[in-house]
């Protein structure tokens, strides 16, 4: 038995001198994962729910109907992901974004002319895979890759392109559906990437200063000076003194198991699933849904805080000491709109929604880079992905057919205040356990 080694946790004296000297160094990358983060909202759910009573009435398709089909499609995607995320292993990342937004684009516009059930499952397969899984690990794999000291901010910086889209797109999608048919908007929507952000790839992928990681071609490279086969069949190979890992040990890491795949699943399940039903949860709350839409604007503000504050956490006390303390806002918005009744409730539920969306994803991905190294970075996200992509399948479904069965808002957010609680409990026992794997 060895004990291999994970990354060192960050140096604070190897950070830049301040985040606003960062950013001005950095400002072309950071704005690369921002748009990334910004074009995935075309497959997130919060963007597809709000399309949601437009599809169903269209289809005649219920709650559970319509949350049993996005179950679906989004669970072929993610079995499509542990394939489809090796890519970021093989491929520089100016080409990777190309062909990922070709595809998303495909994928909106393919959805515009949804007119059967069958139509409907491949489409939000398409829009899952793009969208939610394939830009979203295009942008936070080389964040991960490229930055070591200040990690935990530039993807907590990138992630603010998902904030603004958050902030932004369910009050101009309530608006624009007033004027112009769902599916005309669903023509006009990927202009925004091939407009946006295509032409501008390669100036925005570059290296700078502050990209103190190797990135995809730095620890190839590295491997080779060392004579290291990259491309052996060991589990676990050291480059630079660093211990990078292949899929098939992490699996066998305890850590794994008890601990990172809980603080991944839970917060895409908790998210997911109560925005997928946001109009229901409004008439629970005994709002109208422009007087909840309205409410993203506190929600992005608060998922911007939180997205910068856990970075910085992150680089001062590194992801694995963080991540587990990132599911406390999500029991505190669920027992906010449970507890507390009319407009206040709702209020108190997106402030610390917003947080709950903005804070854990940071903390996961810098400790995935952390404890597994970057080298394999794309083969081992993609079973982290998966497990996201699958549990935000899994609450529209369930989550559906408790709303069908006539459970009102007690049950709803004691499930989510439940499996956050199991969740920091995993992510304490992850840190009292350390790694026991075989290297090969």
């Amino acid at each position: 038995m060895t004990q291999p080694r994970s990354d060192p946790f960050p140096s604070a004296a190897a950070l830049p001198a301040s985040t606003f000297d960062f950013m001005r160094v950095e400002w072309r990358f950071l704005l690369f994962g921002m748009a990334m983060a910004f074009c995935s909202s075309l497959g997130q759910t919060f963007f597809i729910s709000l399309f949601s009573a437009e599809i169903r009435g269209d289809l005649g398709l219920g709650h559970g109907a319509f949350g049993t089909y996005y179950a679906i499609g989004t669970t072929a995607s993610a079995i499509s992901l542990l394939w489809l995320g090796k890519l970021a292993d093989t491929m520089r990342v100016e080409k990777l974004a190309m062909v990922v937004i070709f595809g998303l684009c495909a994928s909106a516009l393919m959805f515009s002319q949804v007119n059967s059930v069958f139509a409907l499952v491949v489409g939000l397969y398409l829009l899952r895979l793009f969208g939610q899984g394939m830009t979203t690990h295009t942008y936070t794999t080389a964040m991960a890759r490229r930055y070591v000291a200040a990690r935990g901010r530039a993807l907590s910086l990138a992630q603010l392109g998902i904030n603004i889209a958050e902030s932004i797109g369910p009050a101009s999608v309530v608006a624009l559906l007033l004027v112009l048919d769902w599916r005309l908007l669903w023509l006009c929507l990927p202009m925004l990437p091939l407009v946006g952000l295509l032409p501008f790839l390669r100036v925005l992928t570059r290296r700078t200063r502050y990209q103190d990681g190797g990135g995809l071609e730095g620890v190839m490279a590295a491997a080779a000076a060392e004579g290291v086969d990259d491309r052996a069949e060991a589990d676990i190979i050291t480059i630079d003194g660093v211990d990078h890992w292949r899929r098939r040990a992490v699996m066998r890491d305890r850590r794994f198991w008890l601990g990172l795949v809980w603080l991944t699943m839970v917060p895409g399940f908790t998210v997911t699933g109560l925005l997928f039903h946001q109009i229901y949860l409004a008439e629970l709350a005994g709002v109208s849904l422009a007087s909840w839409a309205a409410n993203y604007v506190v929600y992005a503000a608060c998922a911007v805080i939180g997205t910068l504050l856990s970075g910085q956490l992150v680089d001062r006390f590194s992801g694995r000491r963080v991540a587990a303390h990132m599911m406390l806002p999500i029991t505190l918005a669920c027992a906010a709109l449970w507890l507390i009744e009319g407009q206040a409730g709702v209020l108190v539920f997106f402030v610390f929604f917003g947080f709950a969306a903005g804070m854990p994803n940071t903390a996961v991905a810098a400790t995935m880079a952390e404890m597994y190294g970057t080298r394999y970075l794309g083969e081992v996200k993609a079973i982290f992905l998966p497990l996201g992509v699958f549990s935000s399948a899994l609450s529209p479904m369930a989550m559906g057919v408790l709303i069908d069965l006539g459970y009102g808002m007690g049950v709803l957010m004691l499930l989510n205040i439940a499996l956050a609680l199991l969740a920091q409990a995993g992510g304490a026992l992850m840190l009292a356990k350390p790694a026991r794997v075989t290297a090969g």
